[in-house]
C-alpha cells in the first residue's frame, strides 16, 4: 500500500475493502488471524490517516467475502478487545470533561454534546452498540450531574438556571440527537431563553433580518 495516495476523511467503503483484500494478496492469502487483522489495520491508518480503520471483525468479513479462511476464535477475540479500547478512547474526551472538577457552562456544554453526537454517528455506523451504550450512559451521567446541581438550593440561582437549561439540552440530546441542532437554534431564539441568559454565547445577530 506504501506507493497509495492517502486518502481524504470519509472515504468510499468500495476504497477501503480494496484496500483491504489487496493487503491479504500481498501477504499471501494466509488464514486470516489477530496477527494479520492487526497488520491490515495498522496499513489502513496509514492509508486512510483521516479516517479511523474499521474494527477486525469488519475486517475479517471482508475477507472472507474475498474466500480467506478465518480463524475465527482469534477474530473474536481480536475484536472484542478492539471495542474495549475504541469505547475506552473514543469516550476519552467527553469522560474526562464529565469527571472534570468544573461545572459546564452552556458554551462547554455545546462542545461537549457535539462530541458526543460525533461519536454517536461513529459508532451508529460501525453498528457498535456496546459503544453506544457507553456514549449514552456518559450523556445521562451528565444530565444527571446537571439536574442535581440545578436542584441545589445552596448554589447561586444563576448557576442553577445554567444547569437546567444544560440538562434539558442533554435530555433532548437523548431523546432525538439528530435533531438537536435544529431544537437549540430554535431555543437560543425564544423569548425565555434570552431572558435567562441575555447575554448571548452565539452572534444572534444573524439570524434576526
Amino acid at each position: 500500500m506504501e506507493g497509495h495516495n492517502r486518502h481524504s476523511k470519509g472515504a468510499p467503503a468500495e476504497t477501503k475493502r480494496a484496500v483491504i483484500v489487496a493487503s491479504w494478496e500481498a501477504a499471501g492469502k494466509p488464514a486470516v488471524d489477530a496477527r494479520l487483522l492487526k497488520s491490515i489495520r495498522s496499513g489502513l491508518q496509514r492509508e486512510f490517516e483521516n479516517d479511523e480503520p474499521d474494527g477486525p471483525a469488519a475486517i475479517a468479513r471482508v475477507l472472507a467475502d474475498a474466500g480467506a479462511e478465518l480463524k475465527h476464535p482469534e477474530i473474536i477475540e481480536a475484536d472484542a478487545e478492539w471495542r474495549q479500547a475504541t469505547i475506552k478512547a473514543g469516550a476519552k474526551d467527553v469522560a474526562t470533561q464529565l469527571l472534570s472538577s468544573e461545572v459546564m457552562t452552556l458554551s462547554s456544554a455545546e462542545e461537549f454534546i457535539a462530541k458526543l453526537e460525533e461519536l454517536r454517528q461513529q459508532r451508529q455506523r460501525d453498528e457498535d452498540r456496546g459503544a453506544l451504550a457507553e456514549i449514552i450512559a456518559i450523556a445521562s451521567e451528565s444530565r444527571r450531574l446537571a439536574e442535581s446541581i440545578a436542584k441545589n438550593r445552596s448554589a447561586e440561582q444563576p448557576l442553577r438556571l445554567e444547569q437546567a437549561e444544560i440538562a434539558e439540552w442533554l435530555k433532548v440530546w437523548l431523546q432525538t440527537p439528530s435533531l438537536f441542532a435544529d431544537w437549540l437554534e430554535l431555543r437560543r431564539r425564544s423569548d425565555e431563553f434570552r431572558t435567562r441568559f441575555p447575554v448571548p454565547n452565539h452572534e444572534d445577530t444573524k439570524t434576526q433580518s
